[in-house]
């Protein structure tokens, strides 16, 4: 069983934020990353965070809407 999480507005764009920078910081440590074992687990961490994302913005009209600031 898969627990459900119930979000209010400013949890999931918090949420997402979180989801975001997680994902723009393992793309930098990625890229420096010289041991191939530590590169491949930082990937498959991406791809989780990448599918959280994506099913987060799918099931909610409202976080496909949130647009985060560049920082």
């Amino acid at each position: 069983m898969v627990p459900t999480l119930d979000l209010s507005q400013s949890e999931c764009a918090l949420l997402l934020e979180l989801l975001e920078r997680e994902r723009a910081d393992l793309h930098c440590e990625i890229r420096h990353t010289r041991f191939a074992d530590v590169r491949d687990m930082l990937r498959e961490k991406r791809t989780l965070v990448e599918g959280l994302l994506s099913r987060m913005r799918q099931s909610s009209p409202e976080a496909s809407e949130v647009r985060l600031n560049a920082f």
